[in-house]
């Protein structure tokens, strides 16, 4: 069922792709960029690797674990929190500062912490 309905949408979008350039020309766009952001998050998650925030917190002081959190770039911050679920309530903002990205692991990493300690 699903699969005819999806046919039928897509059947309509070549359709008018191909009457309309102006319409074509905004999908290839759309689907560059789509592409390019795509491309993005997965450079970002391959440069971020196996990083734990609540891991990498106990190793160092909280002085030492923010300057690490400041070598990575935004982007990478954000697959951070985003990994880790680090934002639940989603409080950030999508295109938070990298300050305030690191501060936020930084304080989710310390409060972490702290809970695991008292177990």
């Amino acid at each position: 069922m699903i699969e005819k309905a999806l046919s039928g949408v897509f059947k309509v979008v070549t359709d008018e792709a191909a009457g309309n350039p102006a319409f074509a020309r905004r999908m290839e766009d759309a689907l560059a960029k789509f592409a390019e952001d795509f491309v993005e998050k997965q450079r970002a998650e391959h440069r971020v690797g196996d990083f734990h925030p609540f891991i990498e917190f106990r190793k160092v002081t909280p002085a030492e674990f923010e300057a690490r959190l400041m070598k990575f770039d935004p982007k990478e911050l954000r697959v951070i929190v985003d990994k880790h679920h680090l934002d639940p309530a989603s409080s950030l903002k999508p295109k938070a500062s990298k300050k305030v990205l690191a501060a936020h692991i930084l304080a989710v990493s310390q409060k972490r912490s702290e809970r695991d300690a008292k177990l």
